[in-house]
């Protein structure tokens, strides 16, 4: 599992194509696991901080909770203009030291008693359709795990 630096330096074009994305909404989806094993999809405001993927959880919500008992989960970035998916496969971590930098860096206000969590990243996957709406749409979806990039046949 990597930062977000890594995977940058490792596939710079494929991270700022999905950063172009992530940033034309600035929110994103975390799914994480519930204590019965069920999912629980939540609006986030990652933020990018030292070269990791972060984000700050109200200390009222179960986020923070789910990712304590269990550290798996996934942000999912909405649409782009080709329904252009943006997808990360992670690993959260306690990140109380970067709550200065994580102030500095967001555009929201990040609480006292707010959870922060940074995210490892096992897997991220890219993809955009051509030609949308014609009888020749397909998918270009590309998968990065660290030390390979592949393309994902449809």
């Amino acid at each position: 599992m990597v930062s977000w630096s890594a995977f940058a330096d490792e596939e710079p074009e494929m991270a700022e194509a999905g950063r172009a994305i992530w940033a034309d909404h600035v929110v994103m989806y975390l799914a994480t696991i519930r204590p019965d094993g069920s999912p629980r999809v939540h609006p986030v405001v990652p933020v990018l901080v030292d070269g990791h993927v972060c984000v700050a959880i109200p200390q009222s919500s179960p986020k923070w909770r789910d990712l304590d008992r269990d550290p798996r989960c996934v942000l999912h970035a909405l649409p782009g203009a080709r329904d252009d998916e943006f997808v990360l496969r992670c690993r959260a971590q306690p990140a109380e030291h970067l709550r200065k930098d994580m102030r500095a860096a967001a555009d929201h206000r990040v609480h006292d008693g707010d959870r922060l969590f940074a995210f490892d990243l096992e897997q991220v996957d890219l993809g955009h359709w051509e030609h949308i709406g014609e009888p020749d749409t397909y998918s270009v979806r590309y998968r990065w795990v660290p030390g390979s990039i592949t393309q994902v046949k449809p």
